[in-house]
């Protein structure tokens, strides 16, 4: 079973933000990730979304996620996206 990993950001500087994305691609090799979404100018259908960014990764399963959000790569680069963006939510479920 797939499982994903969602967050939702209101991004405010976006420089620093250009750091963070690279450090999280970096983070995501030698793990197999199936596919990767990234959205801007969310348009909301219904109640209210505190995010203008959505990113969705889709991993192979549960241990594979585990192992991308719990490796030293992507910790220190989480401190990066605390710094350039308001971090909504990160969730992980599996579908």
């Amino acid at each position: 079973m797939a499982t994903y990993v969602m967050a939702l950001m209101n991004k405010h500087n976006m420089e620093r933000y250009a750091d963070y994305s690279a450090a999280g691609y970096v983070s995501l090799q030698g793990i197999d990730v199936l596919d990767v979404v990234a959205a801007e100018d969310l348009t909301v259908l219904e109640g209210s979304v505190p995010a203008t960014s959505l990113v969705l990764l889709k991993f192979k399963n549960d241990e594979d996620a585990d192992r991308w959000y719990h490796s030293d790569a992507y910790q220190s680069a989480i401190p990066i996206r605390h710094e350039s963006a308001e971090t909504a939510f990160v969730v992980k479920f599996s579908a």
